[in-house]
């Protein structure tokens, strides 16, 4: 429900060398999103075809939900 300090910290550090960041970039921005009142889902980025389910409403990758 909340994304910390602490939870980032356990993320890690920068990714894989094909990626633009890491788990803890995600959450960053995650954070980031939903205080700006948006929802956010992170999701397998080497499967596109995800993005159909999202906005079919089933449950992929880890969804943030805005704050209020």
């Amino acid at each position: 429900k909340e994304i910390t300090p602490e939870i980032i910290a356990l993320a890690g550090g920068k990714g894989s060398e094909l990626g633009t960041g890491g788990m803890a970039t995600k959450l960053r921005a995650a954070t980031m999103v939903t205080e700006a009142g948006i929802d956010m889902i992170i999701a397998h980025g080497s499967e596109p075809d995800c993005l159909y389910d999202i906005v079919a409403g089933k449950s992929v990758g880890t969804k943030f939900f805005a704050k209020q």
